[in-house]
């Protein structure tokens, strides 16, 4: 980890006040599951998405908490009382205004028009085996097998791969110059919101699902800027 990375890791275990499993390559797969096998383009990833991936498989698979690895001041040592309600699948912070994936649901629906009732992606606690927990990883698995075969032939070269999406030639063109310049895929063809373009629209699907009670810092992770 980088210095920020691990000091933010640190404010982390100081303030959560539940058990914390740091995922690694190392550790992984004591936690895949027999019979549901990691997908064949996955050391094909970005790390990014690999991440987005492991938090889906392991919501569906063992349910809990996730954190991304971002410095935090708040407990969520009572969180898991909100699951005394069997009604409650996830419990997460209140999604802002600008913070959904730019994405239309199965209904037709621009999802960021719906953010008031989303929950944020770096952190939520939610119960294994629901069907929002069946449609996020399916959904996701389903994107990254659809994609398998262009992620073989244009791996991943650099942790914060995306796909250039812009249709402006001229952006395009600085897009691809910028790309090379940091010696990252112009092939990639996954989107930088992977998990957001499933999660978001399946806590809007299953909302009634959600709680909203995740503590959250008054301060943005904790005022440290966790890249540097």
């Amino acid at each position: 980890m980088t210095g920020n990375r691990r000091l933010s890791f640190e404010y982390l275990q100081a303030h959560i006040q539940v058990p914390i499993c740091l995922i690694t390559p190392d550790n992984l797969h004591h936690f895949i599951v027999e019979g549901h096998p990691l997908p064949r383009a996955f050391n094909q990833l970005s790390i990014v998405h690999r991440s987005d991936y492991i938090r889906a498989y392991l919501l569906h698979h063992y349910g809990g908490g996730w954190h991304d690895i971002k410095a935090t001041e708040v407990s969520y040592e009572k969180v898991w009382e909100e699951f005394r309600n069997d009604a409650i699948w996830i419990v997460g912070k209140r999604e802002i205004a600008k913070g959904a994936a730019k994405i239309y649901n199965a209904d037709g629906d621009f999802v960021p028009d719906h953010y008031q009732k989303l929950i944020a992606v770096p952190s939520w606690v939610g119960r294994p085996q629901t069907s929002l927990s069946a449609d996020l990883l399916s959904g996701i698995e389903a994107i990254i097998e659809q994609n398998a075969d262009t992620l073989f032939m244009y791996p991943a070269k650099h942790p914060r791969e995306k796909r250039i999406s812009s249709r402006n030639p001229i952006k395009r063109l600085f897009t691809i110059i910028k790309f090379k310049y940091q010696k990252r895929s112009i092939h990639y063809p996954l989107d930088w919101t992977l998990f957001g373009n499933v999660f978001h629209p399946a806590i809007l699907k299953y909302h009634q699902h959600v709680s909203f009670k995740l503590p959250a810092d008054k301060r943005k992770n904790a005022g440290i800027y966790h890249r540097s």
